[in-house]
């Protein structure tokens, strides 16, 4: 994104007279910026529930926080008000184990992480992720990448609609800004790949 975000206005500048491409980033380069903050977001999603998938089944075989998460899991729904239609359908399957543990990482991926601490409850937590391994302020220095990714995924980066205007006016990212909220999202999602490596061959 950045490679093209460089493309763009390296063409944009050489139809000026100064041939820079210094100054305010015009609209469609500021699209590509959004662009980046939501493909980074997927990426995120996608590494991180994938990570879940593959590597519960084995860290909740011994005792552990991934252990204790998963059994969790299932005392709620043994204990909810009203039992859920598919927690039944797995305690009647022919192994029940397999659909139980189905139910959990479903409950785990379902749905794309809505911050740093959704984060780090439901995927670091998940995968068995200490606070030495990963601190907390990693995660929570996410907090500015999440809250750009809501602005773009779920307002289209608009502003001002309380106005009234026919064509609210967008938050204006900055190049440098949006780098390094991407390079923090992706540098997190390696070290949570590295971590829960350690973390599965312990249990080896």
């Amino acid at each position: 994104m950045f490679d093209t975000l460089h493309l763009v206005r390296r063409t944009r500048a050489e139809k000026t007279t100064t041939k820079t491409t210094r100054g305010r980033l015009h609209s469609d380069a500021q699209d590509l910026l959004r662009a980046a903050i939501v493909f980074t977001s997927a990426g995120l999603d996608a590494a991180v529930q994938a990570l879940i998938h593959h590597a519960v089944p084995t860290l909740i075989a011994l005792p552990g926080t991934p252990r204790s998460k998963y059994e969790t899991f299932i005392d709620e729904q043994v204990r909810a008000p009203k039992t859920g239609e598919d927690f039944l359908l797995a305690l009647k399957a022919q192994d029940p184990r397999a659909e139980l543990l189905g139910l959990y990482l479903q409950s785990k991926t379902k749905a794309s992480f809505q911050g740093s601490s959704d984060l780090r409850s439901r995927g670091g937590s998940s995968l068995g992720i200490t606070n030495q391994q990963i601190p907390k302020r990693r995660f929570d220095a996410l907090d500015p990448f999440f809250t750009a990714r809501n602005d773009v995924a779920h307002r289209l980066d608009m502003e001002g609609f309380e106005l009234g205007g026919a064509k609210p006016p967008k938050k204006i990212r900055i190049q440098q800004d949006v780098l390094h909220m991407c390079d923090q999202a992706l540098i997190l999602v390696r070290d949570l790949i590295t971590k829960t490596a350690v973390n599965l061959a312990d249990h080896r």
